[in-house]
């Protein structure tokens, strides 16, 4: 019988010899093997598992109902409920498995697949390197039920979790009635968007239409979009989409779209109608020359002004008209330097064309070592301003030249900044003259402005405002600004832009901010912030410019991360009424969501807009969207969204009525594991509103 000493003595020899064999080692990494017989053969060089068997190494694990791993090989053959993991959330589960954890590479036969968003089977699957996969005969699909309401079923498939799929042999099926045929597929996991894409809806001007798009890869600098598309009124429309990045000279987009549109008038014969065709050719392009150069070029061409309206009309409301230019700059330490092209390219435009604007300014910099800094501000520009369908109604060339002297310096807590300057401008003719033109004109002024705050030490959680310390701080300004009256009244020269139009100005701007801090999990946070401004006119000829002119304020109030409060107002004080009026509220409640706002411009608009959007169970969602105009009295949009969650897919049905367009219907499906569908795809409709205002 063994004594204390020597039972101690025995078990750490047990464990030294366990640990040796059960923890062996692949480079620098152990494995570890786990389970409830564990057998070593070959003097250590070979383990056997039985039993709830598990194997560790490094971000991999393997459980299966037996195993035998060869220690010199790093190879693992694994048997019975295998089940392969990492901890990114990779998932593979077969029946039997022959793993190689130097090359981290294996084959698993009668495998499950669980890569999100992808899940399904496959008889035999290669895992040829840490991160990529190899499938023959496999089943996929992005519904992780055990039998999907779709799948996939592929000859060949090849997968990098996170990044790609490719497949070839590939036939659909919905509730496994195949639907569809295609040869071969690609699906770049990083972009959340399917490769077919069909999109139906209806439109009081278009009829009945299907929008079709494909988005292809030719690689990973190149990629797009190919449009195939039909509108019940108004005949078949194709299109092109490319987004390319060239990795030498830049990167961006080209988009061409064209239809050749039937004449639906009624009052014209049907034997009489004929077609138009009908297109838009759009390029954007960046380019990043080196860290101080840049350039820009942007071409917009379309047949006719409503073309972008008719057919794209999110992105009409969002710019009506986009100009073309290019532009290049170059930055220097202390200045910019940059050359600017826009003609005019639709003839339907009209457009101040600027062939070409050069411009250098400098920054405001230190002047040696003394409290003087200087800044400047030169362009050259050849302007020519093209009226819409005619040609060019005035051509002049124009040299501008802004130079100003401050002086920084704090007194009292205050900083104060004192400046004056010149600005001269050269024209090559004015109103009614070919002659030359030199407008000179000074300014001055002084920038000031202090900071103030006192903190609070109140802790409260009242009404679940979560407060710990409350900061108010207060930010007042006086901005004074001198303009002297310019040697060439703005009467005599053709107003082009915002330099010609420059005129005697005498103000004084007074601008009051405030804000309330708190600390959420370390982080100060904005309760409130308020601006309050307003400037006044100093005149000296006339009472329309003498006096406080314009009231503006600006209101931030977000006590809650779920509750926010937006406001802006500009109130014309010398006519007694507000320009613009701007309210914006919104909170979110768990999953749901409601809005509301309210936009005023005089003698234009006053619209109040309302939304919601609420579940009404676990698989139906309900939202609205209301537009309403006081100056008319009319309902101008109102939208009704009902989404049905399918486990796998969401369905979509939109109803939206506009008074200037109609009704527009769209029943839209898309896959959650892909949710950036459906609506930015559709070209015709407008965004649904039952989500933001």
């Amino acid at each position: 019988m063994l004594s204390a000493k020597n039972k101690i003595i025995f078990l750490l020899s047990i464990f030294l010899i366990s640990a040796q064999t059960v923890w062996a080692a692949v480079g620098k990494q152990p494995i570890t093997v786990n389970g409830d017989t564990v057998e070593f053969k070959s003097e250590g060089r070979e383990i056997v598992a039985e039993g709830s068997v598990e194997i560790i190494y490094q971000e991999s694990k393997i459980t299966c109902d037996k195993v035998r791993v060869f220690i010199d090989e790093k190879i693992a053959i694994a048997d019975g409920h295998v089940k392969f993991t990492k901890e990114s959330g990779e998932q593979l589960i077969g029946e039997a498995m022959v793993y190689d954890f130097g090359e981290q590479s294996g084959t698993l036969i009668n495998s499950s697949v669980s890569m999100a968003p992808y899940y399904g089977k496959t008889e035999l699957m290669e895992k040829v390197s840490d991160t990529e996969f190899l499938m023959n005969n496999a089943e996929l699909s992005t519904c992780d039920l055990p039998h999907p309401h779709y799948k996939l079923r592929v000859r060949e498939a090849k997968m990098d979790p996170g990044k790609s799929l490719s497949a070839k042999g590939i036939s659909v099926s919905l509730l496994d009635i195949p639907i569809m045929y295609v040869p071969a597929y690609t699906q770049e996991l990083t972009d959340k968007r399917p490769r077919l894409m069909i999109t139906p809806g209806r439109r009081k001007d278009l009829g009945t239409f299907l929008l079709g798009s494909w988005r292809y890869y030719l690689n990973q600098n190149a990629r797009g979009l190919l449009h195939l598309d039909w509108y019940q009124d108004k005949g078949w429309a194709e299109g092109v989409d490319l987004n390319y990045n060239t990795k030498v000279l830049g990167q961006g987009n080209v988009r061409y779209y064209r239809i050749d549109e039937r004449d639906t008038r009624a009052e014209v014969p049907e034997a009489l109608r004929e077609t138009d065709e009908r297109s838009r050719l759009e390029l954007r392009h960046r380019w990043a020359i080196s860290e101080r150069d840049h350039a820009v070029l942007e071409y917009f061409r379309s047949s006719d002004a409503e073309f972008r309206k008719d057919y794209f009309f999110r992105e009409y409301e969002r710019e009506t008209a986009p100009k073309s230019f290019l532009l290049y700059s170059h930055v220097y330490p202390n200045a910019t330097f940059s050359f600017l092209g826009q003609p005019r390219v639709n003839k339907f435009e009209s457009v101040v064309q600027k062939v070409p604007e050069i411009k250098l300014e400098t920054v405001n910099q230190k002047i040696a070592q003394t409290p003087f800094y200087y800044k400047s501000s030169t362009s050259f520009a050849h302007l020519m301003n093209a009226a819409a369908n005619s040609g060019v109604t005035a051509d002049v060339s124009r040299t501008d030249t802004s130079n100003q002297l401050s002086y920084l310096f704090r007194f009292l807590s205050v900083d104060f900044s004192p400046f004056a300057g010149h600005r001269d401008t050269f024209y090559s003719r004015g109103i009614g003259t070919d002659e030359d033109l030199i407008r000179t004109m000074f300014f001055s002024g002084i920038d000031m402005s202090t900071r103030f705050f006192r903190l609070f030490d109140i802790k409260t959680d009242f009404m679940n405002v979560d407060i710990d310390k409350l900061r108010h701080v207060v930010m007042p300004s006086i901005q004074y600004r001198y303009q002297d009256e310019p040697s060439v009244n703005k009467s005599r020269l053709t107003q082009l832009d915002e330099v010609d139009a420059l005129e005697r100005q005498n103000t004084v701007i007074l601008s009051l901010e405030n804000k309330l801090q708190t600390k959420r999990s370390g982080q100060s946070v904005d309760l409130l912030r308020l601006i309050l401004s307003s400037d006044y006119g100093i005149g000296h000829t006339s009472t329309l410019d003498s006096g406080f002119q314009n009231f503006k304020y600006d209101l931030e109030f977000k006590p809650y991360s779920w509750w926010e409060l937006d406001s802006d107002a500009e109130y014309d004080i010398r006519r007694d009424l507000f320009k613009t009026v701007n309210f914006d509220y919104w909170m979110n409640i768990g999953k749901s969501r409601s809005t509301l706002g309210y936009r005023f411009k005089h003698d234009e608009s006053s619209q109040v807009t309302a939304g919601f959007t609420c579940p009404l169970n676990p698989f139906w969602k309900l939202g609205v969207y209301e537009r309403f105009e006081f100056k008319t009295g009319d309902l101008v949009e109102h939208e009704y969204r009902l989404e049905r969650d399918m486990h796998c897919w969401i369905m979509e049905l939109i109803i939206n009525q506009r008074k200037a367009e109609g009704i527009t219907f769209l029943v839209a499906f898309k896959l959650k594991a892909f949710p950036d569908i459906g609506i930015d795809a559709q070209k015709t409709l407008t965004p649904p509103r039952t989500e933001t205002l």
